[in-house]
């Protein structure tokens, strides 16, 4: 993952599908037809991804929404990231 502050990361609509239900999130790599869940948290930061946003900004709404330290969400929204991008269910613009 990058580390610069500045990237916003997005969600490309083109290869990815999902449905949120309660708490969860379900996505649907289009490409490989492989299903990913997202917990409670990741599934709050979503609609941040989709309409594209920064690991900052995702790591604000984490310590308001989750009532998380602020170097705990750093972490988490790092780690949810890297996760994203290793599934190759992100992108950089």
């Amino acid at each position: 993952m990058t580390s610069d502050p500045s990237v916003v990361y997005r969600i490309p609509g083109d290869r990815v599908a999902w449905r949120t239900s309660g708490d969860e999130t379900v996505l649907l790599d289009l490409g490989r037809s492989v299903y990913f869940a997202l917990d409670r948290w990741a599934t709050v930061l979503w609609p941040y991804l989709v309409a594209g946003a920064t690991a900052a900004q995702l790591s604000d709404v984490l310590t308001r929404r989750a009532t998380v330290e602020r170097e705990r969400a750093v972490a988490d929204v790092r780690s949810f990231l890297a996760d994203l991008e290793a599934a190759d269910l992100i992108e950089h613009v």
